[in-house]
């Protein structure tokens, strides 16, 4: 399968997206690589691939853009019978479409895959860096196991040694030989504890009805007692109720008696004693504050009374601020002008220097010689243009000369070298032999058949040392494979069939042993029973019972003396033993128990003797038909091998088996190598003869190459000469062209300059003056314009200064004559100071009147604000005096005092009467003085002594019961009347349960990881010789010749993967650094993937950004392992730096590089 094009028409980011890979060239690398920046589409780009091979999940997250009824991707891919086109959409059934948009099923896609789901495309045919990490832990968890590490690179299983360890972990957690810990032993514990618990709760009927007994009749007596503690409690504490009453009423009825003077007095209204402190400390202040506000209006109107103000000066308070900035202006033009008149005199002399230094010292208006912007601007341009075009014309004239003389020289050489008109004809001839160096330089036939060598050698003495060990067979390894063997499934039915056997007699054996011993216990005891109380058995009896019917039976017939005494002599005898046996009834029971026990014991050891007999025949049997299939084996085989021995030899027969196979491989990789030299030989000796280059007929193959490339190289030689001397002349005309350029150049500048002079005073002479001159002439002028400009801003300030100055005087003079100031002889300054201090003087004035008349207007409203204050407060005072017929507040407090007293009284008396009626529990207090003036002290406390000495011994009585029933009860709880013991039945089998699936785990567990580490080793032997030979090609192109290549080593229970150091030494694979390890595992999945193509049809293999950390060297080899892919299949790269692409051409210069945002690195 190839992939041709990628349709992402709306999926994720992309719309209507397509990338194309085109067709595959034959014999050139199938390798592309997809660049982007980040968040361009690389992994979107990878999900959509794997998304139209194996369909959209049921939530995808690229539907941001698009949603899912609307996402759809497509593609053309090539299968063996041809191309073909698909689309995918996001549905449940039916989301596969071909070109027409019609449903086709999975199978069309999934038959070229092999069964391989999307799990295992990515893990086999995808790398990037999560895996690459993971390929270098998975080195490290196998410890270097080499089983484990070829078939985890070629099935691209990165965590396989992490989940064999995980498993063997897991079945060791639940049991391990000779450990104390462990699932089963925490199990076993639990039944150990289940079993005590059971023990212990499980108890008989009759017991438990004993225990609720006691646990009922220790119930009542502790109630009953219980009962009678709390009705000596209840009178104790009546008692105490009624001697805490009698000091309450005696405090009752004094308070009584003080409140009976008060009872007349009338009631204060609510918060006269909160406002009454108020009230008098008002009434002073108010008094004092009246005073005081009198006394201010008195003192204010005074004041008042003594300001006068000066309306003149008053009227000219808004000139102030305007005389005040003149002044400053007349003080600071008084000092500035002498100066400003020295500094115009400089300036006119200043500009007379440089009219001199112009050579124009008589010009009247020096103004007429400053130029405009335009004429110096184009003078500068026009003097900076001229010394580039002298130097450009200097150099253009030296290129010239130096042209001439290296086309000369390129001509002579390319004379020298031989450089016919043959060139077109060897282009011709050797093109095919450069197609056919290219295409051998990278062959590897040589390396090939020297490591397929080395491994057939390896493979030979391998296959001795396994057909050596199958003793006491002897013969071919061809002859090993005619064998007519059990499959691995009989021998262990054997095996197990053997050992239940086996198992089956021991069992029986024991059996009979144990019942052969029973049988004599039985027999023993039955015989001490009879012969110490001389008891006879049923049988016995029986039979005397019989003689005893036939005497009594002759007696009555023959009616005899004899008979009589016959008859008398059994009858006494039967009446002896039945006597006998009624006084022993309990030994003649035991007698007959073992006699029946023994009767049982003897049919079970003669039924066992039986199955024993069966078993061992059954065993011999089964040894007998193992011992024909081992000589239909082998005659030399020993027939009475076991079957694990058997096993044994098989498994190296195995082995040998697939060292066989693995010679056969390495002989058939070594004949490969030499027919692919002898290919290489015949195609470059062909390409030789066709350019017409003779070569010896046993040449070897480095000779042949080494011809090629003189041949190349001399043309290639030839080539470079011809194309030097093409560019020399090309190279001499473009000078010739650029020294007429720089003469034209010159001609043009003449003029301009020429014209430019004439449009200002510098060409009034007729003639152009030179650069120099007019340089130096616009560095004077750029001096004359300031100084000019300097000239006319002082002459200006002069004027300014004289007008201020006389502006000042007049304003001065006419302020003086409104206020009647005399202003003749007098400084304008000082009149000026003078007339500022009359206006201030007057505003200070005023202001002080203003506040003078403000501060009475505020005292006039406080004392009426006073006056209504009093009125108020006389309103209340005449309120509270009334209402208790007193004239003053001090009166007033002292019945407020009086009615607080009372109300405190009542509320003691009401507080004393609640106490009693509490304590009494009684509704009225009539009723409680009656009860109370009828109590006995004396007789209350002799009672109270009495039940509280009895209460004691009544609450230590109830103690003692309740521990009694407490006892009672915790016997009862302990068994438990519930379910406890069936509740612990259930657990006990519940754990049965567990330990039995735990077993049926652990042994598939075991079996499972045992398989697994069979199968790597049979993967190891099969497909180590190539893969190892592949991956240490890989590994030492990667690691740029660090490392020479691969070994293996023998361990003691598998072989360890090795990584042999350029300097000779040696490393196991775990002990190598991250980097080295990272760079192993790609080395390994690439031999994985070489592994995979050659029994099936290749895959597209991608891989993306893997080269995150990698330094340009190591990308280079990187790229030529993916480039080697890619000679077998297709390799896509996906990345988003930029270097990388131009790493990939310098590697593989066919490489096809695709965008994925515009970003596309130059070619």
């Amino acid at each position: 399968m190839r992939l041709k094009r990628l349709d992402l028409t709306r999926y994720g980011k992309f719309t209507d997206h397509a990338i194309d890979f085109g067709e595959r060239v034959a014999g050139v690398p199938d390798l592309h690589v997809v660049y982007g920046p980040n968040e361009a589409g690389k992994s979107t780009t990878l999900a959509a691939f794997l998304d139209l091979i194996f369909g959209i999940g049921g939530q995808s997250p690229y539907n941001f853009l698009h949603p899912y009824p609307t996402m759809r991707i497509g593609g053309v891919l090539d299968f063996a019978d041809g191309p073909r086109s698909f689309a995918r959409m996001k549905r449940p059934q039916n989301s596969l479409l071909d070109g027409n948009d019609r449903p086709i099923p999975e199978t069309v896609i999934r038959a070229d895959l092999g069964g391989i789901d999307r799990d295992a495309y990515r893990t086999m045919f995808s790398l990037d860096d999560d895996t690459l990490e993971k390929g270098g832990e998975s080195i490290l968890a196998s410890k270097g196991d080499l089983g484990e590490l070829l078939f985890s690179a070629g099935a691209g299983l990165a965590d396989l040694s992490r989940n064999l360890l995980g498993l063997r972990a897991e079945a060791e957690g639940f049991y391990r030989y000779r450990a104390r810990g462990g699932t089963l032993a925490e199990l076993k514990t639990r039944l150990a504890d289940l079993k005590a618990d059971k023990e212990k709760f499980d108890t008989l009927a009759s017991d438990y009805a004993r225990l609720v007994a006691t646990r009922d009749r220790a119930t009542t007596l502790y109630d009953e007692a219980i009962a009678e503690r709390a009705r000596l409690q209840g009178r104790i504490d009546a008692i105490l109720r009624s001697l805490n009453a009698l000091p309450r009423l005696a405090a009752l009825r004094d308070l009584r008696e003080r409140l009976a003077p008060l009872a007349d007095l009338p009631d204060a209204p609510a918060g006269w004693s909160q406002e009454l402190p108020s009230l008098q400390k008002q009434e002073i202040e108010l008094g004092i504050r009246l005073k005081t506000a009198a006394d201010d209006l008195a003192k204010l109107q005074a004041e008042i009374d003594a300001v006068t103000v000066d309306e003149a000066a008053l009227r000219l308070h808004g000139d102030l601020e305007w005389l005040d900035g003149l002044r400053a202006r007349y003080a600071t033009a008084e000092i500035d002008l002498p100066e400003r008149r020295v500094q115009v005199r400089a300036a006119d002399l200043a500009i007379a220097g440089i009219l001199a230094h112009l050579e124009r010292p008589d010009e009247a208006d020096p103004r007429r010689l400053v130029l405009g912007a335009s004429i110096v601007g184009r003078l500068r341009e026009l003097m900076e243009a001229r010394a580039g075009l002298d130097a450009a014309g200097a150099a253009a004239v030296t290129e010239h000369a130096d042209a001439e003389r290296r086309l000369t020289e390129a001509t002579e050489k390319l004379g020298a070298f031989g450089g016919g008109t043959a060139g077109a004809r060897s282009d011709r001839s050797l093109a095919g032999l450069a197609a056919t160096l290219s295409a051998l330089r990278g062959s590897d036939h040589a390396a090939r058949q020297k490591l397929a060598e080395r491994g057939r050698d390896a493979e030979r003495a391998k296959l001795a040392d396994r057909l050596r060990v199958l003793a006491p067979w002897q013969g071919e390894a061809d002859g090993l494979l005619a064998l007519r063997c059990p499959e691995p499934a009989t021998v262990q039915v054997w095996k197990t069939a053997l050992e239940t056997q086996q198992a089956a007699c021991a069992r029986h054996a024991a059996e009979i042993e144990r019942l052969t011993s029973e049988v004599g216990r039985l027999q023993a005891e039955r015989d001490a029973i009879a012969g110490t109380t001389g008891l006879i058995s049923d049988q016995d009896a029986a039979e005397l019972r019989v003689h005893r019917e036939k005497a009594w039976a002759a007696h009555r017939r023959d009616l005899a003396a004899a008979s009589a005494d016959a008859f008398e002599a059994v009858l006494r005898k039967d009446d002896i033993v039945a006597a006998g046996r009624l006084g022993r009834m309990a030994d003649l029971a035991s007698l007959h128990q073992r006699g029946q026990a023994l009767a049982v014991a003897e049919a079970a050891l003669r039924r066992a003797q039986e199955r024993d007999a069966d078993a061992e025949q059954a065993l011999q049997a089964l040894r007998d038909d193992i011992a024909n299939n081992i000589r239909q084996i082998a005659g030399a085989l020993d027939p009475a091998m076991s079957p694990a021995e058997l096993d044994g030899w098989l498994t190296r027969r195995a082995h040998a088996l697939a060292a066989r196979e693995a010679l056969n491989a390495a002989e058939s990789e070594l004949r490969d190598a030499q027919a692919d030299a002898r290919d290489a030989v015949s195609r470059l000796a062909a390409a030789l003869d066709a350019a017409g280059l003779a070569v010896a007929p046993e040449a070897a193959f480095g000779a042949l190459l080494a011809t090629a490339q003189d041949a190349l190289d001399r043309e290639a030689e030839i080539r470079g000469l011809r194309k030097a001397v093409e560019e020399r002349e090309r190279d001499l005309a473009a000078r010739r062209r650029a020294v007429e350029a720089a003469q034209a150049r010159e001609a043009d500048w003449t003029a301009a300059w020429g014209e430019t002079c004439s449009r200002c005073w510098l060409g009034e002479t007729g003639t152009a003056p030179g650069v120099g001159t007019v340089r130096e002439m616009l560095a004077t002028l750029d001096q004359l314009v300031p100084a000019i400009e300097r000239k006319a801003s002082l002459t200006d300030r002069i004027g300014k200064m004289t007008k201020d100055q006389e502006a000042f005087r007049e304003h001065v003079a006419a302020l003086a004559d409104l206020m009647r100031i005399e202003a003749r002889h007098q400084d304008p300054v000082d009149l000026a100071r003078r007339i500022a201090e009359r206006i201030r003087e007057a505003v200070a004035e005023r202001d002080q009147r203003a506040k003078a008349v403000e501060a009475i207007e505020a005292a006039t409203t406080r004392k009426a604000a006073l006056d209504a204050t009093l009125a108020i407060h006389a309103g209340r005072k005449e309120a509270m005096t009334a209402h208790f017929g007193v004239a003053t507040l001090e009166a007033v407090a002292a019945r407020l005092a009086d009615v607080a007293r009372r109300s405190e009284l009542r509320t003691q008396a009401e507080a004393a009467e609640y106490d009693i009626l509490d304590g009494l529990r009684l509704d009225a207090i009539g009723q409680a003085e009656k009860v109370l003036d009828d109590a006995d002290r004396q007789a209350l406390d002799a009672e109270f002594s009495e039940l509280k000495a009895r209460f004691g011994d009544q609450d230590r009585l109830c103690q003692e019961l309740f521990a009694q029933r407490s006892d009672a009860i915790g016997k009862v709880e302990a068994i438990g009347g519930d379910d406890t013991v069936a509740e612990i039945e259930g657990k006990r089998r519940t754990t049965l349960l567990e330990i039995e699936d735990g077993a049926l785990r652990y042994l598939q567990l075991r079996a499972g990881t045992a398989a697994t580490e069979h199968g790597l080793r049979v993967y190891r032997e099969r497909h180590r010789s190539a893969m190892m030979a592949r991956a240490s090609e890989a590994f030492r192109t990667i690691s740029r010749g660090a490392y020479t290549g691969l070994a293996a080593q023998p361990g003691k229970d598998a072989e360890t993967l090795i990584a042999l150091a350029a300097g000779g030494g040696s490393k196991q694979a775990s002990e190598l650094s991250k980097g080295t390890r990272f760079q192993l595992y790609l080395a390994l999945r690439v031999a994985g993937y070489d592994e995979f193509v050659r029994t099936r049809a290749p895959l597209p293999f991608i891989a993306d950004d893997i080269m995150e950390t990698f330094d340009d060297f190591r990308a280079e080899e990187a790229f030529r392992l993916l480039a080697e892919m890619a000679g077998i299949g297709q390799v896509v790269y996906l990345t988003h730096h930029r270097h990388l692409c131009d790493v990939a051409r310098t590697i593989s210069p066919s490489v096809r590089i695709h965008e994925l945002s515009g970003a596309l690195p130059a070619a």
